[in-house]
This record gives structure tokens, sequence and C-alpha cells, in this order.
């Protein structure tokens, strides 16, 4: 043993942390030697002092070295040593320890790291010996860190202590051959000292088996048989048994039930190889998914004489990658929802303008009117089904209202009885009460008309009944089941079926964008996922309750509105006829030209551009040119947004109207803010636009 001071036992242990993380460092600080206004662990309840560390930290492993060097040469050598893996850009933790381990063979080492696949036999032959070098796996805890530093700083002391002992009774019995005489009085004061080191170490044992039974994590240590040797508090509590009871059973006892034939016990088994292991699997007897780690236990170079068994409990997270995935996929839908959109309503715009003019100049001639019609009837499905997609990915924005549920509802239904085979009976239940609630009537009627014809189609073949009925509720608490509602008062919407029911291992995913069981053709699998995307949206809850041969029913609940019902105004009539100078300004040059022969043929006189900077200049170049211009948000070169900003910086009241196949960045509110008149949503049929040319130029109706 090097010939070194002592350090006095008042004195605090010496600790070296060595991480480039600025953060990591900061937070041993706190932990092992916090001042005493910011430390916030409890105090030992016998009134022992707590332990007192001194702290040295560095960022790289050359500075690690060149700290235990110099403490070394100041006689002042460090305890314990905590090493990060990984240190760039100079060299790592574990060059650092062995460099530590050739200049200081007593010192406890610690090497630290947040990645599994570290090869820890490999780190036990190149820093020897293994029962000075330990392994802690990031994250860790804090209590872990502060009573592993206590253990192995007493440990440290131990074996100083020891080494100590050991050189002064060689030193005494060389003395005994010289002074016989002395002998009896010299050898009561080494037995004294055995009996304070022995104290000691069984000091340091007691605050061992502390640590060992204070781990939260499941530990179990299993010899060379797979029998049980020892076990913490944490898995005899998980068990419901005492330590007495488990110790000497075998591994299967802990990990199997009865059922399975040891089957998980044998896949254990195979880990005790000796070397370190991990497995992650379900362990029904401990309730739970588990991290499993398994690591050899030596007491001397030779065979190990067993395994240490530790189970992190890992159910949490396996719930929340769950639920992360599921955010991912809806994600991935909201992605791909802002993708098609404005492509698809360009290409809607097209059709259905054009199908337009086709059927004003169809005269009297019946077989092109309805085919033209069948066309407009394909491209309005078309249409809903982008808003579908935008409504459930919750990029569309819709001005909600206060309105009633029961009058919406039973006019849907008329709607949906015509729609309706003949085998199957709808049976209303609509209560009296309070049904006001905050939102938007068309997306009310559509989850009314998807819940339904969900239900329709579950009963296609064989007919039957289905059920709606509308009813209030009050939540108490944290609300009824598994809502997950906030208490309050909820409108109740329930549609039944008596159909087919719902298979259980796909009940999860009926609300899942593109699931359906439905064939090719019968259905886009969209229909209860935009349910579950306006119901959420107006922070209410749906849930499905279903068996095989029971039918479905399907619960909508809805927060109740105190607010007083306004109703809805509706829109009648088309613009008057216009008179008036427009800009129409769009990169798609088939939608500039429907644009513009769309006003045209209201009385309007239309300037057509392509190019939004050319648009621009025109302008400039005479703003009183123009009564009014309409612009298309997205195009290149110049967005819609710019190009109107643009010219209301030198007209400001000028009526501009933005028209959209689909923007994030664009809202109602932000285009009023712009001093834009009126926003509206691609694919525009002539109607609507020339309500909202007349409204922006202040035009009255007819």
């Amino acid at each position: 043993m090097p010939a070194t001071r002592q350090p006095d036992h008042a004195e605090p242990h010496r600790l070296l942390i060595a991480d480039d993380e600025p953060q990591i460092l900061e937070l041993f600080k706190e932990l092992l030697a916090p001042s005493e206004e910011f430390d916030l662990f409890p105090k030992d309840p016998g009134g022992r002092p707590s332990p007192r560390y001194e702290v040295a930290t560095c960022r790289q492993g050359e500075e690690a070295v060149d700290e235990v060097r110099r403490s070394l040469t100041r006689q002042r050598p460090f305890a314990v040593v905590f090493l990060d893996v990984r240190m760039p850009p100079g060299r790592g933790g574990l060059w650092a320890a062995e460099e530590i381990r050739r200049l200081d063979p007593y010192v406890q080492i610690v090497i630290m790291t947040a990645f599994s696949d570290i090869d820890a036999e490999e780190m036990a032959r190149r820093v020897p010996p293994p029962d000075r070098l330990l392994y802690q796996q990031k994250p860790f805890h804090p209590q872990e860190v502060r009573q592993f530093a206590a253990s192995l700083c007493s440990k440290w002391t131990s074996e100083r202590d020891f080494l100590s002992l050991q050189t002064r009774l060689e030193s005494i019995v060389a003395e005994r051959t010289r002074e016989l005489a002395e002998t009896n009085n010299r050898l009561t004061r080494e037995i004294r000292e055995r009996e304070r080191v022995a104290e000691l170490i069984s000091g340091a044992k007691r605050e061992w088996e502390g640590t060992f039974d204070s781990v939260q994590d499941l530990l179990i240590i299993l010899d060379r048989d797979m029998m049980i040797k020892r076990l913490n508090m944490a898995m005899a509590h998980r068990l419901g048994l005492s330590p007495r009871e488990v110790v000497g059973r075998p591994s299967a006892f802990v990990f199997d039930l009865p059922e399975t034939g040891g089957e998980l016990s044998k896949r254990l088994a195979a880990l005790a190889d000796g070397r370190f292991h991990s497995l992650e699997v379900a362990v029904p007897r401990l309730r739970g998914e588990f991290l499993i780690t398994a690591s050899p236990v030596y007491l001397s170079e030779d065979e190990p004489l067993g395994t240490v068994y530790v189970a992190h409990d890992v159910t949490e997270r396996k719930g929340l990658e769950k639920k992360l995935r599921q955010s991912q996929k809806m994600e991935a839908i909201g992605t791909l929802a802002g993708g098609i959109a404005h492509d698809f309503n360009n290409i809607l715009g097209i059709v259905m303008g054009f199908s337009e003019m086709i059927l004003d100049g169809a005269g009297t001639d019946e077989n092109l009117r309805r085919r033209v019609e069948h066309i407009l009837q394909a491209c309005r499905r078309g249409k809903e089904l982008v808003l579908q997609i935008l409504t459930f990915s919750r990029q569309t924005e819709e001005e909600s209202a206060t309105l009633r549920l029961s009058p919406l509802v039973k006019e849907t239904l008329k709607l949906i009885r015509a729609t309706l085979p003949h085998t199957v009976a709808i049976v209303e239940n609509i209560a009296a009460g309070p049904d006001t609630v905050q939102a938007e009537p068309a997306q009310i009627q559509q989850i009314v008309m998807n819940l339904c014809a969900n239900a329709s189609h579950a009963m296609r073949e064989k007919g039957g009944t289905l059920s709606v009925a509308l009813d209030a509720v009050r939540l108490p608490g944290k609300g009824l089941g598994s809502t997950g509602l906030p208490p309050g008062d909820y409108a109740r919407l329930t549609v039944s079926d008596t159909g087919h029911g719902i298979p259980k291992d796909i009940l999860d995913r009926v609300f899942d964008p593109f699931f359906t069981t439905k064939k090719p053709g019968e259905g886009t699998g969209m229909g209860l996922s935009v349910v579950h995307g306006i119901v959420r949206k107006y922070r209410g809850e749906v849930k499905v309750k279903s068996a095989p041969g029971q039918g479905a029913t399907f619960e909508v609940l809805l927060p109740l509105s105190t607010a007083l019902h306004r109703a809805v105004e509706e829109d009648s009539g088309d613009a008057a006829a216009g008179r008036g100078r427009i800009l129409y300004v769009d990169d798609e040059e088939s939608l500039a030209e429907i644009g513009a022969e769309l006003l045209a043929s209201l009385g309007f006189q239309v300037t057509a551009e392509t190019d939004s900077r050319k648009a621009l200049a025109r302008f400039r170049a005479d703003p009183r040119a123009f009564d009014a211009v309409v612009t298309d948000q997205t195009m290149p070169g110049l967005s819609g947004a710019d190009l109107a900003r643009e010219m209301l910086d030198i007209r400001p009241e000028l009526p501009i109207i933005l028209v959209t196949g689909f923007s994030e960045s664009l809202s109602k509110e932000r285009v009023r803010a712009l001093g834009i008149r009126d926003f509206l949503l691609k694919p525009v049929l002539r109607r609507d636009l020339a309500r909202a040319v007349s409204r922006a130029m202040g035009i009255e109706a007819e």
C-alpha cells in the first residue's frame, strides 16, 4: 500500500466526479456537498451526523487522471471516483479508469453510462480488481448516489484501516521476537484495534444491506442452481411475502406462474453465464413489464458464485411509448392532410368550376345537365372527404356557436332515414332538458351521420334497430368510468345498433384513421376517427362498448354551455349581379380562367393574372384601376398574404379576398388582422365567390 497520509476520520471524504455534462457535475455537488440551506435530503432520525464529502469535478478523462496524480502527491487521495464512459472530445472514462487504477490501486471506481451495451466483462478485465469497480446505469436516483457514496467511502476507509492494521500487526510480530516481555500488553492493544476494525466492517456491511434494501428496483440474487439466496424489500413487497418465505426457493417461484412450466426462469437461467445481460420481458407473477439485467457475483477471480438480477419496472414507460406512437401516428395523418389538401382542392376547383360553366350553357339538354350534376356531386363528395381529413387532423378553422342539440339531431335523423335500408328501424329517444352546447352545427351533424352510418353498415346483412338517444348527465369527481372528463354537466348522445358487434382485439383501434374492416369501396376508415377528432376538439369524450354478436354502443359526451342559444343564420339566395373591376390572381392558369369567367358572368370586369409579382406591378402602375382583388394564398414568388400586404400599403381601403386550398399559417383572425376582407377555402363555387365579392365591395343582394 502506498505510504500516504491516513485521513482524519473527522475530515470529509474526497470524491472526484468526471463528466462532460456540466449539469451532471452540478447535480453531484448538490447531492454530495450541498450548502446547508439547500440540503433537501432528510436528516438521520437517530441524530448521527451525515457523511461529509469534499467534491472535485472535471470534464475530461485526462483531467481526472491529473487530479488523482496531484492528490497522491499531496497525500490527499480520493476515496471514490465517478467516471462517465463517454467524455468527448478527449479520451473516455474507461481509459481514465485504467490510468487511475495504475496510480492508486485502492480507490473505489464507479463507471457511469447512459448506454446498456457496455461490455462489462471487458471493463472488469481492464480495471481490476472487480470488487473496487462498480457500474452505474444512467439515469440514476439521487438517493442512490448518496447511498453509493456513503457505502463506498465506508468500504474505502475500512480497507485502508484494515491494510494499515495488517502492516502494524506484522510490525508487532517482529517486535515480539525482540521484546517478549511486552507481548501481552501489545497483544491486548491489537485485539482492541481489531475489534474496532471489525465493527467498521460490520457497519459497512450494514450500510450495504441498507443500500440493497432501499433500491426501488426489484433485486434478487440466485446461486448457480438458480435457487434464491437473497432479495431486497422491493421484491418482497411486490410478492407480498417476507424475505424469509422466499429465500431457498427456486427462481420459478418468483418469475413464473404455476401453469407456465417455468418458461421464463429457463430464459433467465440462460443469462447466468458469467457475463452481463439484459432482457425486457413481461412477468405476470410480478404484475408488470420489466427490464431485467443479470450480473455475475464474484468473491474471487474464479467462476461466479451466482447472479444478481435487477428488474426495473417499465410498465408505465411502455404505456407512454404506446401513447407516443399513437401521437406520432396522429401527427403523420395531420401532415398528410395538409400536404394533399392544397393540391387536391385546386384539382377539385378546376373540375367544379368548369362543370358549373358547362351546366350554365347546357340549356335544355337534360342528358348533359344530368351528367354534369353527377360530376358536381362527386366533386362535393371529394371536398367533404378533404374536410373530414382536415377536421380529424384539426387543421380547419370552424366557427362554433351556441346551439341546441335536439333539433339538430332530429333534423339529421330525418335525412338519414331516407338513406337507410328498409330492414333497419330507427328508434329515437330525445329527452327534454338542457342540451345547449358550444359547437359548429355541421360538425355535430357529421358526428350523428358518421355514427349512424357505421351502425347501419353493421346491420346491412340481417337488419336490426338503430337507437339514437339524447339526454343530459352530471359527472362527479373525475367523471364516470374511465372518461377522465372534469366534473360538470354534459350532453350525452348515444347511438346503438343490434349488428354483429366489434371483436375485442380491434376495439381499441376503431378510432384510428384509415382503419376499417369494410371491403374496398365500402368506406374510407375516416368516419369514427373524424368523430373522435371533433369530440375531442369540443373538450368531450367518445366511448364504445361492444361484444361480438351483441351490437355496439357509442356514447358521446359534450360539455353543456351556460350561454343562451343563438340561432344559426342561414345564407339564402345568390349575390346580386356585379359591377366593378376585379383583379383575379392564381398561379394555376385553369383556376385563374375559371375565376375570371365566373365573375365575368355576373357582370364584373375581370383581369386575370397567374404571376403574383406581375399582378403587384400592374397594381402599382395604377392602384385605382381595380375595385377589388381576389388572390390565391399559396403561390411561388409572392404569397397571397404578402401580395395583399403590399397592395394595402399602397391603398389601405382596397377590398381583398384571399382564397386557399390549405394553409397552416393562416386563420380567419390573422387574415382579418392583415386587413383582408374575406377568406374562402377551395374549391370555391360560383355562388360562394359571388357572395364574398359582393360583401367585400358592399353590393347589396337583390
